[in-house]
């Protein structure tokens, strides 16, 4: 595929200025469709998101959503692309980011309908949708909180546990670029983008199994590094062409194997890394910001660790402010040392004699 550059185009182009969460999480069940072969980081990432998925799957009638698998729920798993050259939704791939999750996912319920109509309607032109999308099509609200459902039910699983380090990755990525941008311009930016990727003017060449040519027309072009994998622009309609391409193609392998997997083995995914945001010290707010969940999900699992008596919880004002308990600190502690703590009382082994 090339991407066809005009004078404006290159002066329009531009970096994103922070990732999007959906967009991440949204490319990341992409990537879990597209089969295996992947790198070992990549194919570690997919087991454990497979292992740590929820066995059973909503009621037909639109119960709650308890599955984690994209496939496993109609909503996520029918707009995920399932080959590179498929169009996902402009809805799930927001090139505006903000901070949370959450407030993507209210953006995406407040779509008005005759975005939701032109963006799946391009999306049905090249490949084929279930027959439910046509609700999501008409705006009904029931279709769109499934489909928010089910993307914040995958993205606990598949995302949240490794959304710090991401999104650090993404953020130094973005710093790199912006330096490079004032040092050698957008030409430079553009010609050391991605392996996969060349410069060669008024082109950028990418691999890719579609040879089409993409003309911004004057629109100039969102550069928006990502993780797991790359999206094209290809939407003709799209008033803001957005090229998500794969800064960091797996989550570091220190949060799938590092100091704290066997504490993630203990607690899940999720609630090892809450505990591990805590040790700072942060409100249910700063809390949910750190580790990728919505506040309500963050909050539930500080109770469960409140209640296991890991972590205590005071106001501070209208704010519920969580440190660590001693205990909860030893835990992290010996979790980091690679050590199991011994029982209180118990004398060490190499003590015995």
């Amino acid at each position: 595929m090339r991407i066809h550059f005009t004078v404006t185009d290159l002066a329009r182009t531009r970096l994103a200025p922070a990732p999007s969460p959906l967009a991440v999480t949204t490319l990341s069940a992409c990537r879990l469709r597209h089969g295996p072969g992947d790198a070992p980081g990549l194919d570690l990432w997919r087991r454990t998101v497979e292992a740590a998925r929820a066995p059973a799957a909503p009621d037909r009638a639109g119960g709650p959503v308890t599955a984690a698998r994209p496939g496993a729920f109609p909503p996520l798993g029918g707009l995920a692309a399932t080959a590179p050259s498929h169009p996902v939704p402009r809805l799930l791939r927001p090139h505006t980011a903000l901070p949370t999750l959450d407030e993507e996912l209210e953006r995406l319920l407040a779509t008005p309908r005759a975005e939701l109509r032109a963006d799946l309607g391009y999306v049905a032109s090249r490949r084929p949708l279930p027959r439910w999308a046509r609700a999501l099509a008409d705006g009904r609200p029931a279709a769109l909180r499934r489909l928010a459902d089910a993307v914040r039910a995958y993205h606990e699983v598949a995302v949240a546990p490794y959304w710090r380090e991401l999104h650090a990755a993404i953020g130094a990525e973005l710093t790199r670029r912006a330096r490079q941008l004032q040092e050698g311009g957008i030409e430079l930016v553009l010609d050391t983008l991605h392996p996969a990727m060349r410069w060669r003017p008024p082109y950028l060449e990418l691999s890719s199994p579609n040879e089409d040519v993409y003309h911004l027309g004057g629109r100039g072009l969102v550069l928006a590094p990502g993780a797991f994998t790359a999206y094209l622009p290809c939407d003709p309609g799209d008033d803001r062409p957005t090229l998500h391409y794969a800064a960091v193609p797996h989550p570091p392998l220190d949060t799938l194997t590092g100091p704290h997997h066997h504490l993630a083995a203990l607690l899940g995914h999720s609630r090892a890394a809450v505990l591990e945001a805590v040790a700072e010290g942060c409100s249910t707010s700063q809390l949910a910001r750190r580790v990728g969940l919505s506040p309500a999900s963050a909050s539930e699992h500080a109770t469960v660790l409140r209640s296991a008596g890991l972590v205590e919880t005071h106001r501070r004002g209208r704010a519920a402010h969580h440190t660590l308990t001693p205990l909860g600190a030893e835990l992290l502690l010996h979790s980091a040392s690679g050590r199991t703590p011994e029982p209180v009382g118990r004398t060490p082994a190499r003590d015995r004699s």
